[in-house]
């Protein structure tokens, strides 16, 4: 069994109606495979804020999403094993003024 920590800021906290929230699963899984268990959960609005409505398959530039207190993206981010214990973190970035 893995249990994963999940932290939603806004908007992600609208959508879902949480602030934090655990999930178990029966093994460990990609960060991609994460996404598509929530979109199965909260709909296809928790994809459409992660990924770029213009850039096919790419993050939104305002989307961040923290593991275990680290922010980073390279080629193969959604392919990062996520395991029993990891702290999630989804993060809108808004500017303005």
């Amino acid at each position: 069994m893995v249990t994963l920590k999940l932290h939603y800021e806004p908007p992600f906290n609208i959508l879902t109606k949480k602030i934090d929230e655990k999930i178990e699963l029966e093994e460990n899984i990609k960060l991609f495979d994460l996404i598509d268990y929530l979109k199965g959960i909260y709909g296809t609005d928790f994809k459409d804020l992660v990924f770029d409505k213009k850039k096919n398959g790419e993050v939104s530039s305002f989307m961040s999403i923290i593991i275990n207190g680290r922010s980073y993206r390279h080629e193969k981010f959604f392919e990062t094993l996520l395991k029993d214990g990891d702290d999630v973190s989804f993060i809108y970035i808004y500017f303005g003024g």
